[in-house]
């Protein structure tokens, strides 16, 4: 059954020649026409007519059966490297051909990432539709291959239309206002983001950092903090900070999801700070525990919330503890473990904020990245299915009943 109504729209019909003549004469000067069009008429759809569009791209524009088929038999009878090339050829759908052409345009990378968060909201309504998102999702993780990402500082000389994504984006720690943002942005702060050719003022991923002294432990006491004394107009320097913190880190870009660049991101900042910094030895995050809150209520739903000391024990037990397909629940948790990251601290009313509240009952956590031990951490969670933390975390997850024996490594110093 075909996904869309035989009574296409208007509209829709002549989008779909749009993409059948586009994908005749891509190439040439008709052919950046067409996707200039293209662009155009997929912007004026509404969302009815979208998901019309993407039915026409899976039922006409997916692989050719019968040449996937000779080809099926062709390597069958003779599985050589050279047959095997001919069959993913004939594998690939018309989609591919078009998406590319599409890239190729103004415009045209925007359109693609806006199609692939229309499908993701698309996934449990229409399922069938989920060869379009694949085909996009393989070809965005080659466009946005680390190699062609550029890091840039971002501080208050920004364009402002720049820094108002920024504000628009910010997904961890809301920026309430101007004031707010140029306090995140001073003399004692830091802001990085990767931007991508085809989008050079739309950062893909950004990640403010707090320059210290010491381990920060409330995310009210870094972005409420007075801004650094100033004498004669510039700011006192940041000799005495030891310790950078990654407090926010988000991603900017809905149709990139799933596509990783956060660890990158922080691998190189980190190298960038310690070569401006040489006196800041120690790279930590600020980050929320956003499904402890959740796992307390189905877990232990009789807690006295009002008790730090029981709150923090089930913290620890809930990072070390509680596993999907292996790995840590907690979606922050698994992003910094797998980078390396250990547990390192826990931060009982680390935040106040009504969201932070709401998530994990106030509770912070502080995962340290050290550079010798990345790759050792990493490899204890993956392969062995243990967290390493601090001694103090372990002891904690243990008055729970968590076998720490078994899913906890204690951190070397």
């Amino acid at each position: 059954m075909r996904l869309y109504d035989a009574a296409v729209s208007a509209i829709v019909k002549v989008t779909q020649q749009t993409a059948r003549a586009l994908l005749q004469l891509r190439g040439d000067v008709a052919g950046r026409a067409l996707a200039e069009l293209l662009v155009r008429r997929y912007g004026s759809l509404e969302d009815a007519e979208r998901t019309e569009f993407f039915g026409f791209l899976l039922d006409e524009l997916g692989a050719d059966a019968q040449l996937l088929t000779a080809a099926i038999e062709v390597w069958t009878t003779d599985p050589s490297q050279t047959n095997a090339v001919e069959l993913h050829q004939a594998a690939e759908s018309s989609r591919i051909a078009l998406f590319r052409a599409i890239n190729t345009t103004p415009g045209g990378i925007e359109m693609l990432l806006h199609m692939r968060t229309e499908l993701m909201s698309r996934r449990q309504t229409e399922p069938r539709l989920r060869p379009v998102e694949n085909d996009l999702v393989f070809l965005l993780r080659s466009w946005f291959n680390r190699g062609f990402l550029e890091l840039r500082q971002l501080d208050w000389s920004t364009p402002a239309h720049v820094l108002e994504k920024l504000i628009k984006y910010e997904a961890v720690h809301e920026i309430r206002s101007w004031d707010d943002l140029r306090r995140r942005l001073d003399g004692d702060r830091r802001c990085f983001g990767f931007f991508h050719p085809a989008l050079p003022n739309e950062p893909i991923i950004f990640v403010e950092v707090a320059l210290t002294k010491g381990m920060a432990s409330s995310i009210q006491s870094v972005i409420d903090a007075p801004s650094p004394v100033t004498t004669n107009g510039s700011i006192t320097d940041v000799a005495d900070v030891d310790t950078a913190i990654f407090y926010s880190i988000t991603n900017c870009q809905t149709g990139l999801r799933g596509i990783s660049f956060g660890s990158f991101l922080i691998k190189r900042v980190s190298t960038r700070l310690a070569e401006e910094l040489p006196q800041v030895t120690a790279f930590a995050t600020l980050s929320p525990v956003p499904g402890l809150a959740a796992w307390i209520a189905d877990s232990h739903p009789d807690t006295d919330l009002a008790d730090t000391e029981r709150l923090t024990q089930l913290a620890a037990a809930y990072l070390i503890g509680a596993r999907s397909r292996g790995l840590p629940a907690d979606p922050v948790a698994r992003f910094h473990l797998r980078n390396g990251a250990r547990l390192e601290r826990l931060n009982p009313g680390g935040d106040r904020s009504p969201r932070g509240m709401e998530q994990s009952h106030g509770m912070l956590v502080n995962y340290l990245y050290s550079g010798q031990e990345l790759a050792a951490n990493h490899d204890s969670l993956v392969l062995d299915g243990r967290v390493v933390a601090a001694e103090a975390i372990i002891e904690l997850a243990a008055t729970v009943g968590v076998d720490c024996d078994r899913l906890a490594a204690r951190a070397t110093r």
